[in-house]
């Protein structure tokens, strides 16, 4: 009997250890775009050349009161080499990394943001979004998520969230829910975010504000990007913040 009520007292222990609510880490996101880049008819060779999505690993570092997302690593520029009738043709695809870091104590919202090779430092008070909860529910991680819509027409967005981490942080800088996001389905699906694993942070972890670029408002910036993606016309990528260079050479 003495037995029994032992391993059942160290059963509860760490069943209890293993559930309390995380409220700092790292999480890290593979971040999936599509691609939407029409060539013409000028050149439908290169066009199938052309990979019909690109993914990416970010990380979110974590407390209840700052976040910073950035690239994990760094990805490689994809080039594609094409050569016909003596032209040569280079396609290469550009993912500019983009810093976001906010501070709920400053009530400071910071984003480094490369468009068509120049760079821009947002800064502004941090948005407050609005979601409306569906009730649907699913895993990621082992944590039970709920769904959530964005009250805003002019964003098609998705979140999937857990109270079971109680700080209301995500990635892209989207937050105001009664958790954690875990995943984002961003311009019907286009943009996909999900978190692939989640370890605590490192001791001591600096939470770095990126100073990098011309400082603007979020307004401001949102003028300035329309104004390139008109600009950039059909090779934009789907407006991602992908950029897209073509060298041709006769």
């Amino acid at each position: 009997m003495t037995k029994y009520f032992l391993t059942l007292m160290l059963f509860t222990l760490l069943s209890n250890g293993f559930s309390q609510p995380v409220s700092s880490g790292k999480i890290i996101f593979k971040e999936t775009i599509q691609f939407k880049i029409d060539l013409g008819d000028d050149n439908p060779e290169l066009t199938k050349m052309i990979p019909t999505s690109q993914s990416i690993d970010k990380a979110l570092y974590f407390t209840p009161e700052v976040s910073l997302f950035k690239n994990n690593e760094q990805p490689d520029d994809l080039e594609i080499n094409q050569e016909a009738e003596g032209n040569q043709v280079q396609l290469v695809i550009k993912m500019p990394e983009s810093v976001i870091y906010t501070n709920r104590t400053e009530d400071l919202f910071l984003k480094s943001q490369d468009i068509m090779g120049k760079d821009f430092l947002i800064k502004d008070k941090i948005v407050q979004y609005s979601w409306k909860l569906t009730g649907e529910q699913k895993k990621i991680l082992d944590f039970v998520c709920q769904k959530a819509i964005l009250l805003d027409t002019s964003k098609q967005v998705i979140a999937w969230f857990t109270p079971q981490i109680p700080v209301s942080f995500g990635p892209a800088g989207m937050n105001g829910l009664p958790g954690m996001i875990l995943a984002l389905e961003q311009e019907n699906g286009e943009r996909m975010t999900i978190a692939t694993s989640i370890e605590p942070i490192q001791e001591n972890f600096i939470f770095e504000k990126p100073t990098k670029g011309k400082k603007v408002t979020l307004a401001e910036f949102e003028r300035i990007r329309e104004e390139k993606l008109k600009e950039m016309g059909a090779v934009n990528g789907g407006g991602h913040g992908i950029k897209m260079i073509i060298r041709e050479e006769r």
